[in-house]
């Protein structure tokens, strides 16, 4: 094996381990989320005729696409996460690919510019793997697109020419049909394909007539997509409809907006994507949580660092050597005489330039999209299209503009930014998972039966917010009504005007994605309240005083809507165990929501027996007013245990005094318990 192809050959393993690493530290801990949850609801109790109606109003090969992926990988967390990390590989391989294919001699710079393709900061929503298949499936074929082209211009040989040329073509037709917005990358081909007849035949003019031939195959397609998609198919959706854009941009308002959205874009999908993701993360972060980042980031620098040292015994005057050296090598030990370094000086300077450029037309079909950068959990993905132009940009900058020792700690940094940031973002997801799982947990155990027709309106806590009702009713219906393909149980999330709806007890019913059909009947409300991630799932009941105080103000305000008599006893459902996992180890949050359950049912000695259980373990609540139930049951059972639980209240005096003002307030009023018995247990000292 030549020297070239054992650089090679480490290349990829330090790609591959790196990408490994980066994404995969905590896969095995990471679940569904957002978009995820209606597709494999609808996955679940649909199969491949509800996957492809899902699509057929925006974009309807992806509905054919997640048919074929669920009836393979079906609906194991784990399954979908290992297949996009591959995918993830997949791209950065193609990348590395066409780094190679086009800069030969420059070996040590493309592999590290692959690695910054690889650890990229500026996307950070791969944990959410479902919803970013799709994305990241598209990419990476558009990266093999892009390499086979090159590829195909040259072969020597005719019959490589058509097959890579074939074949770049189709993937060209794959990754458009997907996601419509990374047409820009068609000009980028272009770009490409000008750049390498330039190198061969320095004349501009006839390497744009070269490059314009030569992606004919490609404009013929796109011209034809872009027509048929402006002017022959009607999207259902807003977000995707050409008419919806073309009013938006009817006025100078929307040119301006255009115009200032795209720079901004621009200037944070290059720059500020390399520290704002990581200061956002890093700034919430606990030391624990910082440290392993870190550890892991020293981890990947010190594989590329070994690739560098290794790679030395085969480099001369700073670049790996090629087959070409190892000729050269040969002759010189007959004939020596020095090595001409025949790499092209001029490389990192075209970086620069072609990474701008691609970066650039990338962009502008996202931004007139009506899309724009922001780096959140929901928003990162508009900058993913332009991640290979941008690290051909910051090779170029580290490579061609800094100089020496400073360009490694500049990159240096940047891998470590993004490594960093990538742990963070899958840490952040890791413990979102497993509020979410716990909370439709605890549900069964706090009600066994729930109506049909019951409006569940959640509230997690702060940092871990539902975004869509679907997050809701998708998963509640997965686990009470498995196999029905109907929404039997609503869902809605908090937001501003939620109160509204709940006070005059309105009706609606709204369409997702086209098919599915979510009726909602506010008057028939449960409202579901994770104040903290430390506690426990509050069922909220309308007819009962206590609220924990660390409950949000607008919750406290609408509690009195949530009716816990649509909540019944009975066999509990069991939460499907390929997506939510096996059932737990029982802690407190088991027993607290089986008291609360028996203090619904006025079942006192069931309640107190279950508060023996828990205290007889050594469990007690992160949040004090989880107590109640206890206390309640052991007013009406055992006042002395009852006084005892009291005293556990009463350290945490915010939560005591918030309690007895809400006793005070409350005394006047009915209430189907002895609410005297209660105030004196707790607020008088005795």
């Amino acid at each position: 094996m030549t020297s070239s192809r054992r650089e090679t050959l480490l290349s990829i393993l330090l790609i591959a381990l790196t990408t490994a690493l980066t994404y995969g530290a905590l896969i095995s801990q990471l679940g569904f989320y957002r978009d995820d949850w209606y597709l494999v609801w609808t996955s679940q109790t649909q199969g491949w005729n509800g996957m492809l109606s899902l699509f057929v109003g925006d974009r309807p090969f992806d509905g054919w696409l997640y048919a074929i992926d669920f009836s393979m990988a079906g609906v194991s967390p784990l399954t979908w996460h290992l297949y996009v990390l591959g995918i993830k590989l997949t791209s950065a391989l193609a990348f590395f690919w066409l780094l190679r294919s086009v800069w030969e001699n420059r070996k040590l710079e493309t592999t590290f510019i692959a690695l910054l393709f690889v650890v990229y900061p500026g996307y950070y929503q791969q944990p959410d793997a479902l919803t970013a298949k799709q994305l990241l499936l598209a990419y990476a074929a558009a990266m093999l697109s892009l390499a086979l082209t090159v590829n195909a211009v040259k072969a020597s040989k005719t019959a490589y020419k058509i097959l890579f040329t074939f074949l770049a073509a189709l993937l060209s037709v794959f990754y458009i049909l997907i996601y419509e917005a990374f047409v820009g990358i068609e000009a980028a081909r272009i770009l490409f394909l000008g750049y390498i007849f330039f190198q061969q035949n320095k004349n501009w003019k006839e390497s744009v007539r070269l490059s314009l031939i030569n992606a004919v195959p490609y404009i013929a397609f796109t011209g034809a997509f872009v027509y048929w998609r402006i002017f022959i198919f009607t999207s259902t959706r807003k977000a995707t409809s050409v008419i919806n854009l073309t009013d938006m941009y009817s006025s100078s308002h929307g040119l301006i907006s255009l115009v200032v959205e795209g720079a901004k874009d621009l200037i944070e999908t290059t720059f500020l994507a390399w520290g704002v993701p990581f200061y956002q993360f890093s700034n919430q972060a606990i030391y624990k949580e910082t440290g392993q980042a870190l550890a892991l980031a020293v981890g990947v620098t010190l594989l590329g660092l070994g690739y560098y040292l290794l790679t030395q015994t085969y480099i001369g005057r700073g670049r790996a050597r090629t087959n070409a050296d190892e000729d050269k090598i040969r002759d010189i030990r007959v004939n020596p005489r020095p090595i001409e370094n025949e790499a092209d000086d001029s490389a990192p300077r075209d970086w620069l330039i072609l990474g701008a450029m691609i970066i650039v037309v990338t962009t502008i079909p996202i931004v007139a999209a009506g899309r724009n950068v922001i780096f959140g959990q929901q928003w990162d993905r508009y900058t993913y299209q332009s991640i290979f132009g941008v690290a051909l940009f910051m090779g170029g900058i580290i490579f061609y503009v800094v100089k020496n020792n400073l360009r490694w700690l500049l990159l240096t940094a940047l891998i470590l930014s993004g490594v960093m940031t990538q742990f963070f973002s899958a840490s952040y997801y890791r413990a979102f998972w497993k509020i979410e799982r716990d909370a439709w947990r605890q549900l069964t155990w706090r009600a066994p039966q729930i109506d049909d027709g019951t409006n569940l309106v959640v509230a997690l806590p702060s940092g871990f917010g539902l975004a869509e009702e679907y997050e809701v009713w998708a998963p509640v219906n997965m686990i009470y009504h498995p196999k029905n393909p109907t929404v039997k149980i609503a869902g809605q999330i908090f937001f501003n005007d939620v109160w509204i709806d709940l006070a005059k007890g309105n009706q609606e019913t709204r369409i997702v994605r086209g098919t599915i059909s979510v009726s909602r009947d506010y008057g028939k409300s449960i409202i579901l309240s994770q104040p903290t991630p430390q506690s426990c799932l509050h069922v909220l009941d309308g007819r009962r005083f206590e609220q924990a105080v660390t409950e949000r103000v607008d919750v406290r305000v609408i509690a009195k809507y949530s009716n816990t008599e649509y909540i019944h006893d009975g066999v509990a459902p069991t939460p499907p165990v390929n997506v939510f996992g096996a059932e737990p180890s029982h802690g407190w949050c088991y027993y607290y929501q089986k008291m609360d359950l028996a203090r619904q049912l006025g079942d006192w000695k069931t309640a107190a027996d279950l508060a023996d259980q828990a205290t007889s373990l050594g469990l007690e609540p992160q949040d004090l007013s989880e107590w109640m139930p206890a206390l309640e049951a052991y007013a009406h059972t055992d006042m002395k245990k009852a006084k005892r639980i009291a005293n556990l209240i009463r350290i945490d005096k915010t939560t005591k005094v918030s309690l007895c003002a809400q006793f005070k307030s409350l005394q006047s009023e009915p209430a189907k318990y002895d609410r005297a018995t209660l105030f004196e247990a707790l607020c008088v000292r005795n």
